[in-house]
C-alpha cells in the first residue's frame, strides 16, 4: 500500500505539473492574441519594392498574418538606402520592440556587422524568425557589352552598377578583380535594384550582380534570349542554373577565402524574418509557429509555385546558430578579412 500511495502521489504531482505548463502555455497564447487581435504590423523592408526584398517583403503581408495569433493586418512598408543600412538601424534603434514590426531584413546585415563598424546594428541580437528563401547571387552582364564569360570580363574594363561601395556586389566584383584578374570597374550610388537593371538597359553599366531569385523570377526570358550573361556566382560554390560560371570562393588565398565567406554569408541568411532585438519571447515564440504554418499553407505554396519564387525555409534557431558560428571567426583571422576588406574599397577606382 505504502509503495502505490507514493507512485499514485509521483503520477498526480507530474499531472498537477502538466496541468500547469498547459494552462502558463493558454495564457501565453492568449496574452499573444490579445496583443495581436486588431493590431496593424509592419513588414519593413530596406528596399523598393522592384526587387526581391519586396518580393518576398509581400509575400509574408499577404500570408503570415492569418497564421499568427489574433491574425493582425500586415502591411509592406519600405525604407530603402544605403544597401539596407538605414532600415536596419531604424529597426534596431528606433523602432517598437513590441512585435508589432517584423523586419524582412537585408541579408548583408551579417558581413555589416563584421566589416563595418560604422554601423549601429550587431546582427546576433536581431530575434530571426525564419528564412523565406536562401539567396545566392550572380553576376550577369548585358548582351550589349559583349561580355559573356568571366575570360571576357578579364580582357577589358566593365562597369559594374551598385547601390554603394561596400555592397556586396560591389565587393564581390573588386575581389575577383583581385583574385581572378577581371577589371570590372564600379558604379555605386544607385538607389535599389530595379534603378541598376534600368542602367544596364540604358548602356550605362554593363554588368551588376543581383540575387538568383531576382534573376530568375523577374529576368529569366532575358536570360532565355541571351540579352544577360552569367559571368560569376556569389556562393560558396557554383550555382546548378549556371555551371559553367564559377563561384567567388573557387579563387584566393586563406584571407580572401575567409572574407569570401563572409561575403557569401548574404546568400545564407537570404531573406529572412527578423524581430528587432528585445521582442518578448512569448510573440517571437508564436511568430515562429506561426511562420512555418505560412510556408506549409497551400496558398502560399501555390502564389510562390505560380510565380515560380523560390522558397528554401530556415528555422529562427537555425539562422540563430549560423550568425553566431561565422561571428566566432577567430581574430586573427577576422582581422586579415578586415584589412584585406579595406583594401578592397581603397581599390575601387583601379580595375586590374
Amino acid at each position: 500500500m505504502k509503495g502505490n500511495w507514493r507512485h499514485g502521489g509521483l503520477a498526480g504531482c507530474v499531472l498537477g505539473l502538466a496541468a500547469a505548463f498547459a494552462s502558463a502555455g493558454a495564457h501565453a497564447q492568449g496574452a499573444v492574441e490579445s496583443f495581436y487581435k486588431g493590431k496593424t504590423v509592419r513588414v519593413l523592408i530596406g528596399a523598393d519594392v522592384g526587387g526581391t526584398y519586396g518580393l518576398y517583403g509581400q509575400l509574408a503581408a499577404r500570408h503570415l498574418g492569418k497564421h499568427i495569433p489574433g491574425q493582425p493586418t500586415l502591411v509592406l512598408q519600405t525604407m530603402p538606402g544605403a544597401g539596407g543600412n538605414i532600415a536596419l538601424n531604424y529597426s534596431y534603434n528606433v523602432a517598437p520592440k513590441d512585435g508589432s514590426l517584423i523586419h524582412c531584413i537585408h541579408s548583408d546585415v551579417l558581413f555589416e556587422t563584421l566589416l563595418n563598424p560604422a554601423v549601429k546594428f550587431n546582427a546576433k541580437d536581431f530575434l530571426f524568425i525564419g528564412r523565406i528563401a536562401d539567396a545566392d547571387s550572380v553576376t550577369l552582364s548585358t548582351r550589349a557589352s559583349g561580355v559573356k564569360s568571366l575570360a571576357e570580363a578579364r580582357s577589358r574594363e566593365v562597369t559594374f552598377g551598385a547601390t554603394g561601395m561596400t555592397n556586396v556586389f560591389a565587393l564581390s566584383a573588386l575581389m575577383m578583380n583581385r583574385t581572378a584578374g577581371t577589371r570590372f570597374k564600379v558604379i555605386a550610388g544607385y538607389k535599389g535594384a530595379s534603378d541598376i537593371m534600368i542602367a544596364m538597359e540604358r548602356g550605362e553599366v554593363d554588368s551588376s550582380g543581383m540575387s538568383l531569385a531576382n534573376a530568375l523570377t523577374l529576368h529569366g526570358e532575358k536570360l532565355t534570349r541571351g540579352d544577360l550573361a552569367p559571368v560569376f556566382s556569389i556562393a560558396s560554390k557554383r550555382l546548378k542554373e549556371f555551371p559553367d560560371s564559377p563561384a567567388i570562393t573557387e579563387f584566393g588565398g586563406p584571407d580572401e577565402k575567409t572574407l569570401m565567406e563572409i561575403y557569401v554569408s548574404t546568400g545564407e541568411l537570404g531573406r529572412p524574418l527578423a524581430f528587432p532585438p528585445g521582442v518578448p519571447a512569448d510573440r517571437l515564440a508564436a511568430v515562429r509557429a506561426a511562420f512555418w504554418k505560412m510556408v506549409a499553407d497551400p496558398e502560399f505554396i501555390a502564389e510562390t509555385k505560380k510565380a515560380a519564387v523560390p522558397v528554401a525555409p530556415m528555422s529562427g534557431e537555425d539562422m540563430a546558430a549560423y550568425v553566431d558560428k561565422v561571428m566566432a571567426t577567430p581574430a586573427s583571422q577576422l582581422e586579415a578579412a578586415r584589412r584585406l576588406h579595406a583594401q578592397l574599397v581603397g581599390s575601387r577606382d583601379k580595375p586590374n
